[in-house]
């Protein structure tokens, strides 16, 4: 019965979302402007272009690092219950330190932390 009614849920949210698209798209307002269709960027207009574009590896490397972080920071909560865990708790954190160097290597063998 639990699954099912997890599915039903998931179903409903799915229609919802489906059903609020289309009605928004077929009542909205549609009333576009120069300023509406402006690109936005930190709340004040652009004054020049800028001289140049930004690096694909800046970008990469800065998605990289936010999610090696978000990796880290799951560290914490496995550091306080270690105690508890024991045997199984040092076993999980070193299948996850294997699979984060693999992942690591993996990126840095591909040349995502060199600049040039």
């Amino acid at each position: 019965m639990g699954t099912q009614a997890i599915l039903i849920m998931v179903t409903l949210a799915i229609l919802f979302g489906a059903l609020v698209m289309v009605v928004t798209a077929i009542i909205g307002p549609k009333k576009p402007t120069p300023e509406k269709l402006a690109p936005y960027e930190c709340g004040i207009q652009e004054i020049e272009a800028p001289r140049r574009r930004f690096p694909v590896k800046y970008l990469l490397t800065g998605m990289l690092f936010i999610a090696f972080d978000i990796e880290i920071v799951s560290f914490y909560p496995l550091a306080v219950l270690l105690r508890q865990l024991q045997l199984f708790g040092l076993i999980e954190l070193l299948v996850f330190l294997v699979v984060l160097a693999v992942g690591y290597i993996y990126v840095w063998r591909k040349g995502a932390f060199s600049w040039e």
